[in-house]
Parts: structure tokens; C-alpha cells; sequence
């Protein structure tokens, strides 16, 4: 996490949406109202400013985030809306509705947003103060709610500074917020599916659709689960390659994720090494940790060797994926 930082706080307004567009173009973090919370917004593209935001709230684990955009073509750049996404587009944006879609081939959000998933959660939010700060800074922001992770969401931006005060680049105040609880999420699968009820009622969702909204299967919020949104527990990432933990060595043939300045025995013999971070930055190793797994994996190697990562800091919820990348399939 960033430290020594001092957070501006600015009333919602023209100069505030540019300052915010600023920071968030410099990687920096941006508290901003949106109808339903405040929301703790980073570059969508920038994987290291969104492991600041993790490290920011104390985020137990690399849960997706929804990607926040000003306008529906904007929403398309990232996602693939088919005829019902796009009837529940037209009908409920901007507003307190996050669609998760699938992935556009050039989707610009970094895999640390989207938890490694092949879908994007996507919302186009109502405030006039997000709407101008997203025209601003002219790409999408990852926005969770904009508080301590467990702590109430915040509705205030008197809420944000009591929770994030020296954490955070700015927070711009909009004034209290209208909906005060979090976005609806509807998973635009084969069948449609409530992931999280919120600020629209179901009934609306559904007498768009013409049809009802399946619920999620039973175990969802189950350690061993795929992670479908944001706000649901997320599951083990799972390359095909089998992943060691806290490797020692690297046999011939393994791939070796690495981490941190030191050379493991044997590594002259892997079939490929990626450092997560050379400098041991758990900040720098969150933000490449999806990718790198990926890059890794298409190797097809004999198996991925780990090394050992600290637990504090991101290291925790990066330790946390790699244990759920690690379980037996």
C-alpha cells in the first residue's frame, strides 16, 4: 500500500472532476458519490493502482470489481452485451444495475479486476459527479465501495475520511448519496441470474427480461467455488499445470514463479521463470500475479513451482489465491 500520503478532499464540481481525472491517470485513488455508495476508484487498466486500492481497503482477497464507464458504447470497448444485456442496458442505465458480460478480445481491464475470469462487471452509474469524472478521465474506473473492507459502506464522503483519511489520493464530496446501498448484479449467463440484489428490485429486472432471474447455485460462497461477481466469494484461479507452494527447488521441466531478489536451486533448468516482483514489492506482485500465471501456464510446463510469499500485507490475498490456484482437480 502507498504510505505518507496526504488525501485532498475537494467539493464536487468542474475543477474537482479534472483533479480526480489527473490522479487516476497518474495511478493514483479517487473516492467519488455514485448514487448507490461512494466508490474508491482506480484505473481500470492500471493493475498496479487497482493492488493499491486492494492494499487501500484492506480487501481480504482478489474478488472482481465492477468497471465503471460514462456511456453504453464505452460499456461495449469492454464487454460483449448480447440482446438482453442490452434490453436491461437500455432500460436501467445509468443506474444502480452492474451487468457481468462477457469479455470484449481487447478488453482493456487488467486481470487483477476481473479475478482472472473471462467476464467483466460493468455498470454505468447515475451521479452527475461520477458521470463527470468518468467524461474526464475517458476510460473505465474500478470502484468497490469506498471504505475499510467489512467496515458499512459509506454514503458520506465524511464516511470515506474516517476509513481511508492518508491512504488515499483525493476524495471529491458530492454531498450524500441517494440510493445508499450497493448495485444490483445480474449475470447475463445462458439463463439469467440475481448474483447480488440491490439497489433494483428484482420484479423490474425481471418484467424487462419477460422472464425470471435464476439464482446462483448453492455453493457459490463455498471455498471451492467459481467467483461469478463482485461481492461473492472468490474461488481457486486453476491453470491446468499443477501448482507447488513454497518451492525450495525447481525440478527440471517446472515452471518457477518467482519472487523477490533470491535464485532457487535448479532454476537454470525451469522451463521458464517469471519474477512477480525482483524487488520483493507485494504491491508490484499482486499486479502481475493473473498474469503471469497465465503466461506461465501456456508453457505448458511440467508443473509451476511457487516460491514462498510473505503473508503480510497483499501477501495474504495473494498466498489466498494461490492456495485455491493449488487445490487438487
Amino acid at each position: 500500500m502507498k504510505t505518507g500520503l496526504t488525501t485532498q478532499i475537494l467539493p464536487a464540481g468542474p475543477d474537482a472532476a479534472e483533479a480526480a481525472a489527473r490522479t487516476l491517470r497518474a495511478g493514483g485513488l479517487v473516492a467519488f458519490p455514485t448514487e448507490t455508495v461512494y466508490g474508491l476508484g482506480a484505473d481500470a487498466a492500471n493493475a498496479v493502482a487497482i493492488a493499491h486500492l486492494y492494499a487501500a481497503k484492506g480487501r481480504p482477497a482478489f474478488n472482481p470489481l465492477i468497471a465503471h464507464v460514462a456511456d453504453l458504447a464505452a460499456a461495449g470497448r469492454i464487454g460483449r452485451l448480447d440482446a438482453r444485456a442490452l434490453r436491461l442496458a437500455e432500460a436501467f442505465w445509468p443506474g444502480p444495475l452492474t451487468l457481468v458480460v462477457p469479455k470484449t478480445d481487447n478488453c482493456p481491464v487488467a486481470e487483477l479486476a476481473t479475478a482472472g475470469l473471462d467476464t467483466v462487471a460493468i455498470r454505468i452509474p447515475a451521479h452527475p459527479v461520477a458521470q463527470a469524472i468518468l467524461r474526464a478521465f475517458g476510460g473505465a474506473v474500478v470502484a468497490p465501495s469506498a471504505n475499510i473492507s467489512g467496515h458499512v459502506s459509506p454514503t458520506l464522503a465524511a464516511h470515506v475520511e474516517s476509513d481511508l483519511a492518508d491512504r488515499i489520493d483525493l476524495i471529491v464530496d458530492g454531498g450524500p448519496v441517494e440510493v445508499g446501498v450497493e448495485s444490483t448484479i445480474v449475470g447475463c449467463f445462458e439463463t439469467p441470474m440475481l448474483l447480488r440484489p440491490g439497489g433494483l428490485a428484482r420484479e423490474r429486472i425481471e418484467a424487462v427480461l419477460g422472464e425470471p432471474l435464476s439464482r446462483p447455485p448453492a455453493d457459490v460462497e463455498s471455498d471451492s467455488s467459481q467467483p461469478l461477481a463482485p461481492g461473492m466469494l472468490a474461488s481457486h484461479y486453476a491453470p491446468r499445470a499443477n501448482v507447488r507452494l513454497n518451492a525450495r527447488d525447481v525440478a527440471p521441466g517446472e515452471a518457477l514463479l518467482a519472487f523477490g531478489p533470491e535464485r532457487l536451486p535448479g532454476c537454470e533448468v525451469a522451463s521458464v521463470v517469471m519474477n512477480l516482483s525482483d524487488s520483493g514489492d507485494l504491491d508490484e506482485a499482486a499486479a502481475n500475479l493473473f498474469g503471469y500465471l497465465r503466461s506461465l501456464d501456456a508453457k505448458s510446463p511440467r508443473g509451476i513451482a511457487v516460491m514462498a510469499i510473505p503473508e503480510d500485507g497483499l501477501g495474504e490475498a495473494i498466498n489466498d489465491r494461490l492456495r485455491r490456484a493449488a487445490v487438487a482437480r
